[in-house]
């Protein structure tokens, strides 16, 4: 209980972080729009560089990101099939998104953060790349299932300045490339913010709903793979780690495992308003899960055994 105490007040702050967006955006006219291109293309590679560049590279980091993106496409084709067997219309792809799409960045980092080393925070980040492929490619697929076009995802695909971001210090760190001292807190200033920022994100981005719809069978569902489904997969292929492959070190399986314990994507309320999902119901859903959480992962890290 007192592992379980720890973590929960640890993530205590970012839950309060939550509350102050939700204020910003709603009595402040803060918009999760300027905020997020804050967050995206200024603090997130800034804060990504200063991980990566200093990462001990090992060959097994590669396919991680790789790992990450045949997850989350495999859970949300699965779970598109069993929303249209149960729904019939666009439900089924907002189901998809709820159900495979996590928090990875926003709730994810700082719960690393707080965890792990420097060096297993930038491999965690590392990973996040498959997160990123995934959103920009299959989900913007998923969403948008009518209107898909591939060169559209190509270039949204290409706009996440993250990718330089880890390529050029990629680059650095193969070439033992160092850079003036002076940087040195501007990286650490660039984490603070990404953190505050990007979390404040969440509470910006559930503002704009004017009434909760509880669907309880969605809202069900939801959890069932979030929550349960995909915690399993990745104990399951933990567990073949360890007994049989064993290409990871236990942080590595760590880090993977609390990238299955995050709730729902805050980004998922951001594309049911743009593509008419109904956004209520998702938003409903992201606050659900998201409060949810903050007892949920706690909970897991400790029962699996995991901190």
């Amino acid at each position: 209980m007192e592992i379980f105490f720890l973590l929960f007040t640890n993530m205590i702050p970012i839950y309060l972080l939550i509350a102050l967006g939700w204020v910003a955006g709603r009595f402040y006219g803060v918009d999760r729009q300027s905020l997020g291109a804050l967050c995206i293309y200024i603090l997130m590679p800034l804060m990504v560089f200063s991980f990566v560049v200093k990462l001990e590279l090992d060959v097994t980091f590669i396919i991680l990101p790789f790992i990450v993106y045949i997850i989350l496409s495999a859970m949300s084709f699965m779970w598109l099939y069993i929303g249209y067997y149960i729904y019939h219309d666009k439900r089924a792809n907002l189901l998809a998104m709820t159900a495979s799409a996590g928090n990875f960045g926003y709730i994810g980092v700082p719960i690393v953060i707080i965890l792990f080393e420097p060096q297993w925070v930038a491999v965690y980040i590392f990973m996040l790349l498959g997160g990123i492929f995934y959103e920009a490619t299959t989900m913007y697929y998923v969403a948008a299932r009518s209107s898909f076009n591939i060169k559209e995802s190509m270039l949204k695909l290409a706009k996440f300045p993250s990718l330089y971001a880890v390529a050029l210090a990629l680059l650095f760190n193969i070439f033992d490339i160092t850079l003036p001292a002076f940087f040195d807190p501007y990286w650490e200033y660039s984490k603070g913010a990404y953190v505050v920022v990007g979390i404040m994100i969440i509470g910006v981005a559930l503002s704009p709903v004017k009434r909760l719809v509880v669907a309880p069978r969605f809202l069900f569902l939801t959890f069932v793979a979030q929550f349960i489904m995909w915690p399993f997969l990745a104990w399951g292929l933990i567990m073949l780690d360890q007994l049989v492959l064993k290409v990871f070190d236990p942080e590595v399986h760590k880090l993977f495992f609390i990238m299955s314990i995050v709730p729902p994507a805050a980004n998922i309320a951001a594309f049911s308003v743009q593509l008419d999902l109904k956004p209520e119901k998702a938003a409903t859903t992201i606050l659900i899960g998201t409060v949810f959480a903050l007892f949920y992962i706690p909970a897991m890290l400790v029962l699996s055994g995991m901190y």
